[in-house]
């Protein structure tokens, strides 16, 4: 970056004291009330906080909550499905165990 007197700041010369801000300084300035706790503006806040409040709930309701709704759906679809295809080759491992023990019990004999 390039520094130029017109980007640069000048210092002051020894002895020179400068208290100039450079902002400007009117009556209206740092006056009055912080603007959300403005009586004037009280309805119009309140019409938005309406306006933006249903916004979002209708968002809420109509589109995430039917999401969030279906992905739990499906979540406790497939743990159910896993579950019974856990107990069903549970099952099936059993009757093989059962049938090689029977087998070598016979074999044995």
């Amino acid at each position: 970056m390039f520094v130029t007197p017109a980007f640069a700041q000048e210092t002051p010369a020894e002895g020179q004291l400068h208290t100039e801000t450079g902002v400007a300084h009117d009556e209206a300035h740092g006056g009055g009330v912080f603007p959300p706790f403005d009586f004037s503006t009280y309805p119009s806040q309140l019409l938005w906080l309406v306006i933006t409040f249903s916004v979002f709930y209708m968002l809420m309701q109509k589109v995430i909550v039917p999401r969030v709704g279906g992905i739990l759906e499906n979540r406790h679809d497939r743990i159910a499905q896993d579950l019974d295809e856990a107990a069903r080759l549970k099952s099936e491992s059993d009757a093989a165990i059962e049938t090689y023990e029977r087998e070598l019990t016979a074999a044995k004999a």
